[in-house]
């Protein structure tokens, strides 16, 4: 199967929110009801917090949508903590802050790591493998290790993970076409978070593309001073973490609350584990949408067909392409109505199977409060230099406020890969 592309847009504050991974494929996601500041499964909000939270379990992890680590203060980025450990053992490190996309598939942390970690290297076809991850604002490059992953309760054991700006020799140079591809992103300045766990509908980063062909810009083998692409047996790719859990692994839950006009200071959900596995992540009522085979469905706006959309959490606003609204004149790219503005597009299965209205909200983002963390935001496609993201509306986080949000992977069974909500 395919990757597809991440997306790195400017953020009006922290510089890295919002994620989309470029590689092979088109682009991935979703659709609706309710408005983009909330739906019928949203719980009460008071500002300047917001709680959605289900209760403790093991397939459960918290979620936080706050400042983030970084200097700047961060918009609309979810964090979850996550643990690595060494191999069958116990000697391990809690990195907090790292960002719930599902718009991409695999675990990155960012180093310093604990030396004692001592995380064994994966290796390419003559060396260590070295790994790029091409974003539409830039990349990030460093090692492929093997790690046992925790989050909340669930353990995925020894799965390849990848380690960005890995200070060892053998990767102190970025290869020239990994490079090429735009800015580093391998800093938590940079990118607003400790690392990124992808969790979309891809199992792996790169799939059968990496196995037998060595392609540009992704995995590489490293020895004796330089490193050359590399294919990448499956198994050996980074995967997404939620496919190694035991029980809990053929798709995620979102679950964020409601957010108010003129946004909130903070917010409290629960990142699930599994879909139909447990009490807590039933499908219920909840509208199935399926998409293509790398996440894609299609939405019409104002009358105009966008088939390669995509629901990605780790986009920091609603992205698409309307020349009518007002642009702000600070936050470059991101739209600044004079007042909130309520819009409305109609996304459909990849297969035509099932469509629903979406109505959504956007406000200024030149008007928020500077303690503001999440709000319903929108940006422009408009000139984005990717073609693959041209055709695309993208459903960032906001969509996510106020409903729960099911993520299905490939190969889990009929009629997988799909979102519902």
């Amino acid at each position: 199967m395919t990757s597809t592309p991440s997306r790195i847009f400017a953020s009006p504050r922290a510089p890295g929110a919002v994620l989309r991974l470029l590689a092979f494929g088109a682009c991935a996601w979703l659709t609706a009801c309710g408005g983009g500041g909330g739906g019928s499964d949203s719980a009460a909000v008071a500002a300047p917090g917001a709680t959605a939270v289900v209760a403790a379990a093991a397939n459960t992890a918290p979620m936080t949508v706050d400042q983030g680590p970084g200097t700047r203060a961060a918009l609309n980025a979810p964090y979850v903590s996550v643990t690595i450990c060494k191999p069958g053992t116990t000697t391990c490190q809690t990195i907090d802050h790292v960002l719930v996309d599902t718009g991409s598939s695999g675990l990155r942390v960012l180093t310093p790591l604990d030396p004692a970690l001592g995380l064994p290297a994966v290796n390419g076809q003559s060396g260590p493998a070295g790994e790029c991850t091409s974003f539409v604002s830039g990349y990030t490059w460093g090692s492929v290790k093997r790690a046992d992953v925790k989050i909340g309760g669930e353990t995925a054991a020894g799965i390849s993970i990848h380690v960005v700006n890995d200070s060892a020799a053998a990767f102190a140079s970025v290869p020239r076409d990994c490079s090429g591809t735009g800015n580093n992103l391998g800093t938590v300045a940079a990118l607003g978070a400790n690392g990124i766990l992808g969790i979309g509908v891809l199992q792996r980063d790169c799939g059968a593309n990496c196995v037998t062909v060595a392609q540009a810009a992704t995995y590489y083998s490293c020895g004796g001073g330089a490193c050359s692409a590399s294919t990448m047996p499956l198994e050996q790719q980074v995967s997404n973490p939620v496919i190694g859990f035991p029980i809990n692994n053929n798709g995620v839950v979102l679950v964020l609350p409601s957010v108010p006009t003129g946004g909130a200071n903070s917010l409290s959900g629960t990142l699930i584990f599994g879909i139909g596995t447990q009490s807590n992540n039933r499908i219920g009522s909840a509208t199935v949408y399926r998409t293509d085979a790398v996440g894609n469905i299609n939405t019409t706006y104002r009358g105009t067909p966008w088939t390669a959309s995509f629901f990605d959490s780790g986009s920091n606003a609603l992205y698409f392409s309307d020349t009518s609204l007002r642009m702000c004149p600070t936050s470059t790219g991101f739209y600044c109505p004079t007042a909130p503005l309520t819009l409305s597009a109609t996304n459909s299965a990849f297969d035509g199977s099932v469509s629903g209205l979406v109505n959504f909200t956007i406000e200024s983002v030149d008007g928020l409060n500077g303690s503001v963390t999440a709000a319903s935001v929108g940006g422009t496609n408009f000139g984005d230099s990717h073609s693959s993201l041209n055709n695309a509306f993208d459903w960032g986080l906001p969509f996510f406020f106020g409903r729960s949000v099911f993520v299905a992977f490939e190969g889990a069974g009929a009629p997988t890969p799909y979102l519902a909500y």
